[in-house]
């Protein structure tokens, strides 16, 4: 959806200011580019998360490089650098926003409506809206002001999108969708499908009517090739502030909290609630009919099939807490010094078990001996009727 110019070259003395950063070491130092440290070369810039990240500097060939205040008292090494120290404890930000200017990305050109595009004559097309060749937008269907629709796009009957909304190629809006304003829609993503809905009768998979919508609110990002199915009834919504990734499959009638982060190739079925910030990691899978409690972190392949209280970290299949899943895959690694620990307590035991046979069997044997003994004595201590 955007493309690059020509990248600029900074001194490390601009990038400072542009910063109000501290400069330590030669600020005519120049910059055209930007990369990772073991990529980077001698004219782009760079970063150092933190203190321990200063040994991937020094195999760097960058030159210039963005690092928190904190290393300042560990760059004697570093003479022929110059280090640009920031604020806070996230230096990547500061590196992000200058390789942004190093290498500014620009909006494809706003040509208003392709004299190429279908657009139904009911359609109401908001001021300095973009409609691009070979979209399609339907009957009834209103769009905002200052919206991007790109080529290949399919808006369908009814559908209401609000302002500053970008829809990238070949996306889908099925009918009796609704974007919110501030919304970003990826390349192929589909909205407004029916929903995986079927009821079994005389041995046939009956499709069962969904005739709920979709409801994406303001300020939501939806990544390339994502689903999100309709409703049966009432809709499948998407709270503000809400981040999908791609390849994301929301069923029907979820309810996505404000603020949620969901991470490629995550499943969520039907009927879902999640709260607000809930991070659901890669190809995380939830069961039907969960609610996911606020501030709940999902870890990447886990299984969640009953509801999670919130302010927790989750793992596994069936997900539970981070802290037990964590310890019992402690424990399971120390399985083999264990099995090798019991096997010689086994020997230990039996051979414990012989030696404690052999006392028993002593014992018995000197226990008998002396009842014989005392038997025998007892009877030649006995007077005779002739003695007497």
């Amino acid at each position: 959806m955007n493309s690059h110019t020509k990248n600029r070259t900074f001194t490390a003395a601009e990038i400072c200011k542009a910063l109000s950063a501290e400069l330590i070491g030669d600020g005519q130092l120049e910059v055209s580019g930007s990369n990772f440290p073991e990529r980077a070369t001698a004219n782009e810039l760079t970063f150092a998360g933190c203190g321990k990240n200063l040994c991937r500097i020094a195999e760097s060939a960058a030159r210039v490089v963005i690092a928190p205040k904190s290393v300042a008292d560990s760059l004697s090494e570093f003479t022929d650098r110059a280090f640009i120290l920031v604020d806070g404890t996230e230096p990547e930000a500061a590196f992000l926003e200058i390789a942004a200017q190093i290498t500014p990305r620009i909006s494809l050109a706003r040509t208003g409506i392709s004299a190429k595009a279908t657009i139904a004559e009911t359609a109401i097309i908001g001021a300095h809206t973009t409609i691009r060749d070979f979209a399609y937008v339907g009957e009834n269907v209103t769009i905002g002001d200052n919206c991007d629709i790109h080529s290949g796009v399919v808006i369908q009957d009814g559908c209401q999108i609000g302002d500053d909304v970008q829809i990238g190629p070949n996306s889908v809006l099925q009918p009796g969708v609704t974007i919110g304003s501030q919304v970003t829609i990826e390349a192929c993503s589909a909205l407004g499908g029916d929903g995986f809905g079927y009821r079994t009768v005389n041995g046939q998979h009956e499709w069962l009517p969904h005739i709920g919508t979709v409801n994406v609110c303001d300020n939501v990002r939806i990544g390339s090739g994502t689903v999100i199915d309709r409703a049966k009834m009432g809709d499948t919504r998407i709270n503000s502030g809400t981040r999908i990734d791609n390849q994301v499959m929301i069923a029907h009638n979820c309810q996505i909290g404000e603020h949620n982060l969901i991470v490629s190739q995550a499943g969520i079925a039907g009927s879902v609630t999640t709260g607000k910030y809930v991070v659901i990691a890669g190809q995380v899978g939830i069961k039907d009919h969960v609610t996911i409690g606020d501030h709940s972190l999902i870890g990447a392949q886990s299984g969640v099939n009953r509801d999670t209280p919130g302010n927790d970290a989750y793992l596994g299949s069936p997900a539970r807490k981070a802290t037990d899943v964590t310890r019992q895959l402690s424990a399971l690694t120390r399985l083999p010094e264990m099995r090798t620990t019991v096997k010689a307590l086994e020997k230990q035991v039996t051979t414990l078990q012989n030696q404690v046979e052999q006392l028993l069997q002593q014992l018995k044997s000197t226990h008998d001996a002396k009842s014989t003994h005392d038997a025998k004595s007892t009877h030649d201590a006995k007077p005779t009727k002739d003695a007497a």
